[in-house]
């Protein structure tokens, strides 16, 4: 009695687990703001459109690293120091105001940068961000998701006889 279940679903169950688990940190980020004295107003509802390319951002590169992890088992160390040196230079613990313009254009090429800087804009500063900030975000989602895609598409029969 074999139950036939496709191997991206067990990927999907973790990034579903995720999310539940963001859910719950962003109900407890709302009563912060809420002690805090931040208004609510209608504007909050744009903090759905960075959640969901955060979403798909995160299932491109859930999909490119599940690739990377079967053929190069040193991966997961490369990857958390990779994310260490991310976390520095996304603009968490200081804004880049103080930067150059150059180098804060260049802030704008990391996708992680822009979604903290999109709940910044909508939660402390209490505007919506342009366009262009809005179609620069979608395209590093879509693009890191396309090439999650193909990438698992095109390894995930020789996942087998690596594992």
């Amino acid at each position: 009695t074999k139950v036939n279940v496709p191997k991206y679903l067990f990927f999907f169950s973790k990034n579903v687990q995720t999310l539940i688990n963001f859910g719950i940190i962003l109900l407890i980020f709302f009563v912060f703001c809420a002690f805090d004295g931040i208004v609510f107003t209608w504007k909050f509802f744009m903090l759905l459109y960075p959640v969901v390319c955060l979403v798909l951002f995160n299932l491109g590169v859930g999909l490119v690293l599940s690739a990377f992890y079967v053929f190069f088992r040193d991966m997961q160390y490369l990857w958390s120091i990779f994310t260490r040196l991310l976390m520095y230079v996304s603009a968490i613990f200081y804004t880049v105001d103080s930067f150059p313009e150059l180098a804060q254009q260049a802030f704008h090429l990391n996708p992680v940068y822009l979604f903290i800087s999109y709940f910044r804009q909508i939660v402390i500063n209490g505007t919506i961000p342009s366009l262009w900030f809005h179609l620069l975000m979608l395209a590093d989602a879509v693009i890191v998701l396309a090439v999650g895609c193909w990438m698992y598409w095109k390894y995930n029969q020789r996942f087998l006889y690596y594992v």
